[in-house]
């Protein structure tokens, strides 16, 4: 018997309309987790649905297997009271959280050093599961993670403002100030608030020993040294690679340059990934090599730009990498046979996304050395760098800008702590009588020497990784 929820995604030749199936610890069907994935399909990416069912089968494994949630006979559909007792005790016991009520009624959550990552995701998900559940007929009470109280301090809040004062402009319109008021949260478990703080691997050698790492796999080729080298050169996202068709390549020349989709484009073609010459020479070598032995027409490069030239192929159908079974590569297949193997070689303990954030970090590295002390031109140059990794607010390139800031104050007290020292060994040596040597403090972020890879990233373009 299986002791824990489990769900699969839809094949792709079946139609039902789920994009998962769910199935609980008696390896049944558990038929409201299932409606809730269609449910949030229709609001939401498909990553983002996977996520938020991964995040919440932990919980539901746990309130038919944990004895304590046994006896008391806990069932998501009970009343709210009982639901949040249910997850304040998740939080505490099983996510190693330590939660505090409010005076005005909710519970904060504060994290632990054993606190999982994945909390916030969890709290997220589970509100919006009830919020589907209550919205289609399947949750006969209010939402037991929204705090009812807060409608009445928001609204409270709202008639404090002057009656006649002049309505304001929206922020975004630019003609006032934005307003200092941060929105409240309707969440009754409220996680304590905190700066994001992008998961760097401050490592230059990061992408070479990955590589070296992955070629020591026996199923390594060339579709899994493009991909590698795709991501570390663009900074682009795992699905945003692996996702592109022939098409994004083709009409931008086949060259250094292929579109993609973002985030939360939905398919739609609005960034451009950028890489180096010896990668596209690698693609195109894997193309016309590798890749033809598993597809369906064995059609070249050459082929596909004749075919498209005659308007007897549509090159948008047309995975740029393809598995021996003929389907396109996905991300939890790089991810798990791949990636995951070329860390345990190389010994690094690294997530996929450390990629992107390895790229961004080497980009605002060049980005000190070209401008060094032109604080205007280094602030051009991060917008031109916010603008390539399409991120939305300033939010992103400022939680690297501290990351840069804990390096330029290192280099602070490392001068400080050698001139400690000079003066400690002047007392002690009361011969010595020359003075030191000019400390000079550095806020500029060095730069790393070259790699010397085989395979140089093209760094004149300015590119992202975070988010």
């Amino acid at each position: 018997m299986a002791r824990a929820y489990r769900l699969v995604a839809r094949p792709t030749e079946v139609d039902h309309g789920h994009p998962f199936v769910v199935s609980d610890c008696q390896q049944q069907l558990h038929y409201h987790l299932t409606r809730f994935s269609k449910f949030a399909i229709k609001s939401r990416t498909f990553a983002t649905v996977r996520g938020y069912l991964y995040a919440l089968l932990p919980y539901f494994t746990w309130l038919d297997t944990d004895s304590r949630q046994v006896q008391a006979q806990r069932h998501w559909q009970e009343p709210p009271e009982q639901v949040r007792f249910a997850v304040d005790d998740y939080l505490t016991q099983h996510m190693r959280c330590q939660i505090g009520e409010h005076p005005l009624g909710f519970q904060m959550v504060y994290r632990t050093g054993k606190t999982p990552a994945e909390v916030r995701t969890f709290l997220t998900a589970l509100k919006c599961f009830y919020k589907l559940m209550k919205l289609n007929g399947y949750y006969s009470h209010p939402n037991p993670l929204i705090d009812s109280s807060a409608k009445i301090f928001t609204a409270l809040e709202a008639e404090t403002d002057d009656a006649n004062q002049i309505p304001r402009m929206p922020d975004i319109s630019g003609v006032e100030k934005p307003s200092p008021r941060k929105r409240l949260t309707d969440s009754y478990f409220k996680l304590e608030s905190e700066e994001w703080v992008p998961q760097v691997i401050d490592n230059p050698d990061f992408y070479r020993l990955i590589l070296e790492a992955g070629r020591q796999l026996p199923n390594w080729g060339l579709r899994e040294g493009c991909v590698t080298r795709l991501l570390f050169e663009s900074g682009g996202r795992i699905s945003e690679v692996v996702g592109v068709t022939l098409e994004d390549w083709m009409k931008l020349g086949l060259k250094q340059e292929i579109s993609t989709f973002s985030k939360r484009s939905r398919g739609r073609r609005v960034k451009v990934l950028r890489f180096s010459n010896d990668t596209a020479k690698l693609l195109r070598r894997y193309f016309n090599t590798e890749r033809i032995k598993f597809s369906p027409d064995r059609y070249t490069l050459s082929d596909y730009q004749e075919k498209a030239r005659l308007k007897q192929v549509d090159l948008s159908e047309v995975p740029l990498f393809l598995t021996m079974q003929r389907t396109p590569f996905s991300p939890q297949n790089y991810r798990d046979n791949y990636w995951k193997p070329a860390c345990d070689i190389a010994g690094i303990e690294a997530d996929l996304h450390q990629a992107r954030h390895w790229y961004v970090t080497s980009a605002i590295r060049q980005i000190y050395a070209i401008a060094g002390a032109n604080h205007g031109e280094v602030e051009r140059l991060k917008r031109t760098l916010q603008q390539y990794m399409a991120w939305r607010s300033d939010d992103t390139i400022k939680a690297y800008d501290h990351f840069f800031d804990s390096i330029a104050h290192a280099k602070i007290q490392d001068a400080v702590h050698q001139q400690m020292d000079w003066d400690l060994n002047q007392r002690l040596d009361s011969a010595k009588t020359e003075p030191p040597p000019a400390f000079e403090v550095h806020t500029q972020v060095s730069v790393p020497g070259s790699l010397n890879l085989p395979e140089d990233e093209d760094f004149d373009y300015l590119r992202r990784i975070g988010g």
